[in-house]
């Protein structure tokens, strides 16, 4: 925290851990000098490498003398071993700061900074420990391998893998495991390059109407097949080809497995940015379906052939209204509408007008990034922004909202200047027109850690 002339750091160090005091370093860019820092007496140690090392163990306060004023960056780097003998390569730590009694700052001694905006801090602790990323993630895919919606799989999976019974092998087992999750590990991959080599906004494209026209139209075809109306069939010579190659693609080949697991995660990858309205339809016609075959079933199966036509009625009305949420259809009648109605919003079309609404604010502003696509945005608007509290925080700020749904040059230069993929991201800015970058948001944040952002930016 920034004091009167100073700065205080402090340590929290865990049992069986030590940091060395010599390997303590403070520096400040911009216009704040630092003096020698006050440290309090060390513990002696005896290094079997370094020789005798004054060292700090459980906490440690340090003093920075500061000469300057306004904002500016600190740096922190400290080394620390464990008991164990485990010693830990220099570790440097970043904190935007404001010295007490300069410009806008508060009470001394007070928070100069919020660590609640931050949504990297376990990339942080996981930065360059490559063994605990991959137990992590070994952990995390058991995990999600007994999930409910996952125990259905197995034995599908199984299937494919296993296809040549009882000649499979341990060993071949074990291969044709490795390659089906190597091929979904290689889709992933070959889809997070394309996504960066795109530079951003990939579903944005998604939503051009040409585009949601077509997937409705598909969507109604295949309904209108399913109704009996006509027989959807491939010609003769492509069931044929389609035969042969499903029968050379039998489970327990490589190629067979490694097609499967290609196929299964670009499945995973493709949901996400399939538009919502044809999300919607898609419902509205399996729960028309439903009603059909539900009818001949006597007196149960009518009533619940009644109900499946409803709720199919109910997601046809909602997807053409804008709903997006299947399990809400009716959300653009009521809540989400109300909602986004409820937050004053100056929207923001350009880089020159937005730098013409800071230099003209007066106050500190708030941009929030938003698309009709982004689900982060819109859970924001749902649950964050619709709290009273928040409401009441909001109303002491400029509100401008940069919609970046059509993904104009104008929209992708706002976003460049950022620094941005795509929304969601909520940048924060001084009375000033100063970007305060420790305070961006990036995706969904509750009410209470909110609040807890807007008020470190309405401190400052």
């Amino acid at each position: 925290r920034a004091l009167d002339g100073a700065v205080e750091v402090r340590f929290v160090i865990a049992d069986g851990y030590y940091l060395y005091r010599d390997r303590l370093s403070f520096a400040a860019d911009g216009s704040v000098k630092l003096g020698k820092p006050e440290l309090p007496p060390a513990l002696p140690h005896r290094d079997e490498f370094f020789g005798d090392m004054p060292i700090y163990r459980g906490a440690l306060t340090a003093v920075v003398p500061a000469q300057g004023e306004g904002r500016f960056e600190l740096k922190v780097v400290s080394q620390g071993c464990a008991d164990a003998g485990v010693c830990y390569v220099p570790m440097e730590s970043r904190a935007s700061l404001r010295l007490a009694g300069s410009g806008n700052a508060s009470r001394a001694g007070e928070p100069r900074f919020s660590l609640y905006a931050s949504d990297f801090e376990i990339a942080r602790l996981l930065e360059g420990n490559f063994g605990l990323v991959l137990a992590g993630f070994l952990a995390l895919g058991l995990l999600l391998a007994f999930t409910p919606c996952m125990l259905p799989m197995i034995p599908i999976l199984s299937g494919i893998i296993a296809g040549e019974g009882a000649r499979l092998t341990k060993s071949r087992a074990l291969a044709l495991s490795c390659i089906y999750v190597f091929s979904m590990a290689l889709t992933y991959a070959a889809a997070g390059v394309a996504a960066a080599y795109a530079g951003s906004l990939i579903a944005s494209y998604l939503q051009n109407v040409w585009v949601l026209g077509a997937f409705a139209l598909v969507f109604v075809v295949l309904a209108l097949s399913m109704f009996g109306l006509y027989d959807l069939r491939l010609p003769g010579f492509l069931e044929q080809r389609l035969y042969a190659s499903q029968e050379r693609l039998r489970g327990g080949r490589i190629a067979s497995v490694a097609a499967m697991g290609a196929f299964s995660v670009a499945l995973w990858i493709l949901t996400p940015v399939i538009p919502a309205l044809a999300e919607m339809l898609a419902w509205a016609a399996l729960l028309a379906l439903a009603a059909f075959f539900l009818r001949p079933l006597g007196a149960i199966g009518k009533g619940l052939a009644v109900l499946a036509a409803l709720a199919a009625a109910v997601m046809l009305v909602g997807g053409l209204a804008g709903g997006r949420d299947p399990l809400q259809p009716l959300a653009a009648f009521r809540g989400e509408g109300m909602a986004r109605q409820a937050t004053p919003w100056t929207p923001v079309r350009s880089l020159a007008e937005l730098e013409d609404r800071l230099r003209t604010a007066g106050r500190p502003v708030m941009l929030d990034f938003y698309a009709d696509w982004c689900v982060s945005c819109k859970e924001m608007e749902k649950y964050t922004l619709t709290d009273a509290r928040v409401r009441a925080s909001l109303e002491r700020m400029l509100l401008l909202q940069a919609d970046v749904t059509a993904a104009t040059p104008a929209d992708r230069e706002l976003l460049k200047r950022f620094a941005l993929f795509g929304p969601p991201g909520i940048v924060f800015f001084d009375t000033q027109g100063r970007e305060m970058s420790e305070l961006r948001v990036i995706g969904y944040q509750p009410p209470e850690r909110f609040l807890k952002t807007l008020a470190a930016v309405l401190r400052d």
